[in-house]
This record gives structure tokens, sequence and C-alpha cells, in this order.
């Protein structure tokens, strides 16, 4: 990001434009206008919380202080088949999230925003008091430390272990069935999500620099981000190479724990390393941390039901 807001600073339309352009120019209409405005990949929304908008359209907006998660709903007749809001469901847009809550104040920024989840068909008012429908999203402002820029991944090290998991006799464990404190688990899962695709996009660089260094720039040149670019089902993340030129199929499971933390696979993921055995690997990067940004790398190649247990934490029922 090349500008800098200040959370609970506020800020008129005309200031933020300036500072989100480096320019002294003026905004156009949905940026100086309306809910929401566009500056390259960067939307900056402008919501109203408990009045209505310049519009006379009075949407149920929320933002909780506590716990910075907001209620916010998007222009009328919005919905999730559009391209633009198909951008802010899957992150392509930085989301900066300003409000107020009186008329002809500024605006104050509460933060870079996260996409939790989202709803199609909500209904609200127009000023004439006819129904009409928007898309809700459910925000979070909290800051999520796992964003981090191109440059920032692409200078990221990983340095390759000989340390090996060690083995661990799983007692039996009576279930107790107590309650537990609440978990924020969409922001969990938000958190989960970011340095799993962190991992992912350190060992793509990873494998590019070990295939260059061993002079075959043109086998780096054809790895691909599976899971980017066909999406999650293939049963891996990265399709790399050996230097040989045969196929390496890696699976990436990351955390910033220590190798011995357990990891999570899906029956998908599982299968294909027994059917893919001869060119599949699984690279467990540990350890990791985000300033600057390092990790630790353990490679286990081969069925990975030959080096580790399984075991059942969850079943899908349905009715006999």
């Amino acid at each position: 990001m090349g500008f800098i807001l200040q959370k609970k600073t506020k800020y008129s339309r005309l200031e933020v434009y300036q500072i989100a352009t480096g320019t002294d120019g003026s905004p156009d209409y949905n940026m100086g206008q309306t809910g929401y405005g566009r500056v390259g990949n960067n939307l900056f929304i402008f919501m109203n919380v408990g009045i209505p908008g310049a519009d006379g359209m009075d949407y149920k907006n929320h933002y909780d202080e506590r716990t910075e998660s907001v209620s916010w709903c998007a222009k009328k007749k919005t919905h999730s088949g559009q391209d633009q809001m198909q951008q802010i469901i899957h992150g392509e847009l930085n989301l900066y999230l300003f409000s107020r809550w009186k008329r002809n104040e500024d605006w104050t920024y509460l933060g870079k925003a996260h996409v939790l989840s989202y709803e199609d068909d909500v209904v609200v008012a127009d000023p004439e008091g006819n129904e009409t429908f928007c898309m809700e999203y459910q925000l979070t402002c909290k800051g999520i430390e796992e964003d981090l820029a191109k440059e920032e991944v692409e200078s990221g090290i990983l340095n390759l272990s000989n340390k090996k998991p060690r083995r661990k006799n799983r007692k039996k464990v009576k279930r107790s069935f107590k309650g537990r404190g609440q978990t924020d688990y969409l922001l969990k899962a938000k958190k989960d999500k970011k340095i799993g695709d962190l991992g992912e996009e350190l060992v793509f660089e990873y494998e590019k620099r070990r295939l260059t260094e061993a002079g075959e720039k043109d086998l780096a040149d054809k790895l691909e981000h599976v899971s980017m670019t066909q999406g999650d089902g293939t049963g891996y993340d990265v399709k790399s190479f050996n230097i040989d030129g045969t196929d390496r199929f890696i699976e990436v499971k990351t955390t910033k724990q220590g190798l011995d933390a357990e990891f999570f696979m899906s029956p998908n993921e599982i299968e294909f390393s027994e059917l893919n055995s001869q060119s599949y690997s699984l690279y467990r990067v540990y350890d990791l941390r985000l300033e600057p940004l390092t990790g630790s790398l353990y490679i286990y190649d081969g069925n990975i039901l030959n080096g580790f247990d399984k075991e059942a934490t969850e079943f899908r029922l349905r009715s006999k």
C-alpha cells in the first residue's frame, strides 16, 4: 500500500481521494458522492450508521467498536453475481472502511476491512418506503497481520530443515463435554486461510528459486500454483518439477507453531497422495514469522499415510 490512513481519525472524501492518489485532484462521482468508490484495486467504503445516505436509503449498517465487527449493506440491487461484488467476496479489492453517525460530518476511518460472510436479497426500503434488496456483508476491521505485499512474499525465506517431526504416543482421552469460551470462528477461519495462502506462496517462490539455481529456468517458468489457478479439490497446491523434468505434486501445510503441530487434510488430499505416491510431496512450513517473512521447511515424499497417523475429527451424517 502506497498510502497511510490512521484508524479512528476523521477524513473528508476529498482528503481520502488525495491521500489514495497522491494528487491534489478531485474525486469522481462514486468516490465523492456515493457509498463507495474505487481507486485502482482499492475500494473506499463510506458507511452511514443510524442515518440515511445522500440518496435517502436507510441501510441497517452496524459497527461494534469493541469487536470491530461490521454489518454493511452495499448499494441497492447489488447481488453476488456482479463483477465488483465477486471481487469483494474473493478479496481481489482492498477494502478501506469509513463511517459517520451524523449528517454533514467527516468520516471516521475504521480500518482495512475483511469479508467474513455475505448474504444476498436482504430487504431494505427506498426513500418512498418501497421494498428493494441489496447485499449485506459481515466484515471485520481487526487487523489480519498476514496481509503482506507481493514484494514481501517474493523476498520471504524458507530454510530447509533436516529436523523430523517426533512421533506422539496418543492416549485415549475421556471426553468431558465441558463448554468452551466463545471463539470468533469466522475470523479464525479467515486468519487460517491467510496463513495457508502465505505458506503456498512461499513454497511457490522456493521452488522457483530451486529450479532456477539448478539451471532449469524453463521448468521454473512452468510452475503452477494449482490451488489458485484451478481452485481447491485437485488434491495438491503446487505443481512443480524434479530436475529431470518429471512432475512433483506438492501439498503445503503451514503453521506458526513448531514442526510437531498437528494439521488437517481432506479425504481427497489423502487419496491423491496414495494414488500419486511416486511424485507426491508434503511441504510442511512451520515456525512461520511475518517480520521479516521467514519459516522453516520440512519435506516428506510419498504416501502421506506411511509417515503420519490419521484421526477422524468429525462426521457427515444423513438420515437412515
